[in-house]
């Protein structure tokens, strides 16, 4: 097995050892984008505007689905968190720094054009009407939503539409995509 094959595969069967609860394999035709994904983040979101990460600074939806396109497959990653238990900007951090650095060795093993395009997730699902200012402004790629994929229906892809759920006692998720060529 080629060593870049190696290395999805050992993702894929011990996601742990990546800081991950979980990896899944996905077509790009299986990512859904959507306009109105990115309305809602650009016109709910008092972070907009300020930083490279939120509208209108990120690709729009037809942008990001060209970026996807140019790719035949990814990995969907998945990190679970006890809610509560830590503090969740430290999680976001320690998942980011993860994911891209299971990009680099993405790279350096011959997915010469990998590339973590989103990691994160807006934790209100769109519905947070307060415009309080965004949690974690250090994020390092944009989240699903601002740059117009549709995470919910995206997950259902790969069986995961249950993790986006949020019920006051369930484990915070977070969700990055890789793509590989």
């Amino acid at each position: 097995m080629a060593v870049r094959e190696r290395l999805i595969a050992q993702i894929m069967q011990d996601p742990g050892t990546f800081g991950l609860s979980e990896a899944k394999f996905i077509h790009t035709p299986q990512i859904f984008t959507a306009p109105a994904v990115r309305l809602r983040c650009q016109y709910t979101c008092s972070q907009v505007r300020q930083s490279d990460l939120v509208p209108p600074h990120t690709p729009q939806h037809d942008e990001t689905r060209i970026i996807i396109d140019s790719y035949k497959y990814g990995l969907l990653l998945r990190r679970e968190e006890p809610f509560g238990q830590r503090d969740i900007r430290g999680v976001w951090s320690e998942f980011s720094r993860d994911v891209l650095e299971i990009e680099r060795q993405s790279q350096v093993r011959g997915y010469t054009q990998a590339f973590a395009l989103a990691i994160g997730n807006c934790l209100y699902l769109h519905h947070d009407d307060s415009l309080r200012p965004c949690d974690f402004p250090q994020k390092r790629r944009p989240t699903f939503e601002a740059i117009g994929i549709e995470l919910r229906e995206t997950l259902e892809m790969v069986l995961w539409q249950d993790y986006v759920v949020r019920e006051a006692d369930a484990p915070f998720q977070l969700f990055a995509l890789l793509l590989l060529e």
